[in-house]
Formats: C-alpha cells, structure tokens, sequence
C-alpha cells in the first residue's frame, strides 16, 4: 500500500515538474519574441528614416549667385531651390579663397529666421555685412539643414564691392572629338597669383566626334588646365592636367580618341514578282525594305520617308502605298519601308528614288539617305 502511494505521489512530481518546465520557458520566450518584434520595428522605422532623409538630402539642389545693388552698392545672395525637395538654409559664410579661411565679420551673414525655400523658390539675402571693407577673392557657402553645402562663383571684391576685371589675356581650351551623352568639364586652376574667369566650364556633347572652345579671360602666371569625362579625369597621351604658362601658351588642345564615323548609304531592297500573269491579275503588292550596310559603324534611326519614294517607268501606276518608319537598324539589319499596289498594263520598271529614305545616325546624329535602287519586272500580255 505504500509504494502504491509512492509511486502515484512520483508521477504527480513528474507532471507538476513538466508544467513548471513549460510555464518557465513561455514566460521567458514569449517576452523575448515580443522584444524582438519591437527592436525590430524600430529598426525598420529608423532604416526608413534614415532612408528617407538620405534620399531627400542627395535631392536637394542650390543654386547660389552674388549680384550687387545698382544704387546701394550692397552685395546680395541669389538663392534658387532648383531641386523637388524644400531647402531650409541654417547657415551662410564667406571665405577668403586664397588664404582659404573665413573672413572677419562683424555680423554673420545669415541672422534671425531660417531661409527656407520650396520647390522652384527663389530667395535673396543680404550678405553685404559679411564682407565690409575686404579685398581679394570671396566666396560664399551655403549650408541646408541636411548638411549638404552649395557654394557661389568666386568673385573679387574691393573693399566690399564688386569691381569689373579687365583681363590681358585670353586662354582657349579646344576638346576634340568628344563622345555623345557624355559631360565634359574643364578646370583652369591658378598655381599661385593668377587670375582666371571662369575657372570651370561645362559641356555636354550631343553628338559623336562633336568639338567645341571656349575662352577664359585670364592674367599671366602658372595654372593647371584639367579635362573631366563624366567626373572622371580623361587619359590622354599628351597629359592631362596640362600645366601652362601665361603669356608663354594661351591655347590647350584636349584631343579625345574616339572613333571617327563616317556615314553610310542606305540600301534600298524591291520585292516583287518577276513575271505576272494578266489573265489572273492586273494588280501586283510591292515591298520595299531597307538595309544599313554591314560596314556602317553605328546604329541608324529611320526617321521617315519623303514623297514620291518610287518612280514607275512604262506600263504600270502606283494605286496606293503605305510608310514605316520610327525604327532603329543594326549594321546589316533590315527593315520595311513601304507597301505599295500597283496597276499594271504592260512591262514597267520600278525606281526607288535617290534620298527619299533618311534616317539619323545614334551616336553622331548624322544625316542617312539611300542611294538609288530600280528592278524590273517583267510582264506577260494576253
């Protein structure tokens, strides 16, 4: 009887163990899994945050200029917000860009309220404070709330004015063959004392083997002329920074080896029956293709076709046609241009006439036209 008793009271243990076992853990796991759903969704709220404000502070975009009152004298900054996001603006200050620290002020230049500008909003402060009484070359720099900086042309002042530079010399910097799409940037740099105006300059090509100059005023002395790809500084043979000596060189010359295209013509294709028969037909379906030869070194853009694109000599009329154009071609590709029907009454030859076909190079938008094609079908009278 008593190990009976013995035995019911060690399995009542067993199962009382088990559930303490079981209660233990859900009271330790349930707690953890809930606090790491709520770390998570925090972490997921400030990754997108962050995401967000990383997002609008790359969008944000300044343009920041300097213009002076006819009347007052009174330097101004042009702020424009050219960007889709709003700018607030928590900072303004000038630099002296040759001993590249601040300049001494009395004031700052931006007090009281934040500038804040929306999408498309343009803005003016008033930065004459910043700048009494200092010569030399000033810059200004703008700071958004984001942190991002934007910074104004570099301008000489007298005294806290505006003076207009007459420059000695001019420099010219020639990019040969440049490359279509891509962004062309030119920096000239002063190595000491000189001057320069600008000292950037920006282009972006529009087409293939396209060249273009442009022209810096510009004082004697030593300077770096720098040519920029895309952001990227371009590898020539001849250097590239080249450093110059004004007067000594007053022309660069920056030529890029892209490949020279050349076009090519077009070559119309006629598909048609070479014999027709009267007795079953006085109507005839005339395709016309065209191909870019095999030795054409860019894509070409069919752009349309011009009217009369045939020409038909003897017995025969065109009752209709239908044009294709608005599509691109390959090297060695062809595509259709026409559909025609044509009445015929007696042998008759079909023209495809010179330079009805044009299309547009990819690469340096050149000018296609095609060449004359003609094919003659022979009919077979009753």
């Amino acid at each position: 009887m008593c190990r009976r008793n013995v035995g019911r009271r060690r399995g009542v243990s067993a199962i009382a163990g088990g559930a303490i076992v079981l209660a233990i853990f859900f009271m330790v796991i349930v707690p953890l899994v809930v606090l790491m759903q709520n770390s998570y969704a925090l972490f997921l709220n400030e990754s997108n945050s962050r995401r967000i404000f990383d997002t609008d502070r790359m969008s944000e975009s300044l343009t920041v200029g300097v213009s002076q009152d006819a009347i007052t004298k009174r330097l101004t900054l042009l702020l424009s917000n050219d960007g889709p996001v709003n700018v607030r603006i928590v900072r303004v200050w000038a630099i002296d860009v040759v001993r590249q620290t601040s300049i001494p002020m009395a004031k700052p230049c931006l007090e009281g309220e934040l500038l804040s500008l929306p999408p498309g909003r343009n803005g003016t402060l008033d930065v004459q404070t910043c700048v009494n009484g200092f010569t030399g070359i000033v810059q200004f720099l703008a700071v958004t709330e984001r942190g991002r900086i934007f910074s104004s042309n570099k301008i000489y002042l007298k005294e806290g004015g505006l003076i207009d530079i007459v420059f000695p010399y001019t420099l010219t910097v020639s990019i040969i063959n440049m490359k279509k799409g891509r962004m062309y940037e030119v920096y000239v740099t002063p190595l000491g004392n000189g001057k320069v105006s600008p000292e950037k300059f920006t282009h972006k090509a529009t087409a293939s083997n396209e060249n273009v100059t442009v022209a810096f005023g510009i004082f004697p002395g030593n300077y770096s002329v720098a040519l920029y790809e895309n952001g990227k500084l371009v590898q020539i043979p001849k250097g590239n920074p080249q450093l110059i000596e004004v007067p000594d060189t007053t022309a660069v010359i920056f030529t890029l080896g892209h490949v020279t295209y050349k076009p090519v013509e077009l070559k119309p294709l006629i598909l048609a029956p070479n014999t027709v028969n009267k007795k079953k037909t006085d109507q005839i379906i005339v395709d016309i293709y065209v191909q870019l030869p095999k030795d054409a070194n860019e894509s070409v853009f069919i752009t349309g076709i011009l009217d009369p694109l045939l020409t038909i000599r003897g017995g025969a009329n065109i009752a209709s046609c239908n044009f294709y154009s608005g599509y691109m071609l390959m090297p060695g590709q062809i595509g259709p241009i026409a559909t025609c029907t044509v009445n015929i009454n007696s042998d008759f030859t079909i023209i495809v006439n010179q330079g009805k076909i044009l299309g547009e190079g990819t690469l340096t938008s050149a000018t296609y036209i095609n060449a004359e094609a003609s094919k003659n079908i022979k009919v077979v009278a009753d």
